[in-house]
């Protein structure tokens, strides 16, 4: 099944992104806060692509796979709502931590994070109540991955002001 493939291969960049951080982490002397905070949501992106693939590919492999077109809809919608599920606790953590850091006062950063849940949540919910297909599924989990990947790279290039001058 093509969709199990895809979706081995989004965990597999989820973990290796998160990995990645990581050991970004452990060899940046100190993280400034801002660099901190994008660490942390590109360990939040990261996880949940993990989780909403791997639930997703755990679930498909219960009761021998989806033999008639009606379950294999069935299945891409209860995937697509357990997705929105996972989506809506880590917004819930991450804006508890917004609140707590009162980081909400610089708002620049949250819009992206915010704006690509928001989008993950919508594409979910549409396709668990009309299409009920994998590539909205697909789409949403690129769309987590693809949030983590910027974090990632604004997260490992040095700032522009602190480059040398020629």
């Amino acid at each position: 099944m093509v969709e199990q493939q895809i979706l081995i291969t989004i965990a597999t960049i989820a973990v290796t992104l998160a990995g990645f951080s990581g050991v970004v982490g452990i060899f940046s002397k100190e993280l400034s806060p801002i660099k901190s905070y994008k660490l942390e949501t590109l360990l939040f992106q990261s996880g949940v692509a993990l989780f909403a693939s791997l639930t997703t590919l755990i679930a498909s492999q219960i009761g021998g796979g989806l033999e008639s077109e009606q379950e294999f809809r069935l299945f891409w919608s209860i995937s697509s709502w357990a997705y929105v599920s996972i989506t809506v606790i880590a917004l819930i953590f991450a804006t508890i931590d917004i609140i707590k850091t009162e980081a909400y006062k610089n708002i620049n950063y949250d819009i992206l994070f915010y704006l690509s849940f928001f989008l993950v949540i919508a594409l979910l919910i549409f396709n668990a109540l009309y299409i009920q297909d994998a590539y909205l599924y697909h789409i949403a989990l690129e769309i987590n991955l693809a949030f983590a990947f910027v974090s990632f790279y604004t997260l490992v290039m040095p700032a522009k002001e602190k480059l040398p001058k020629k």
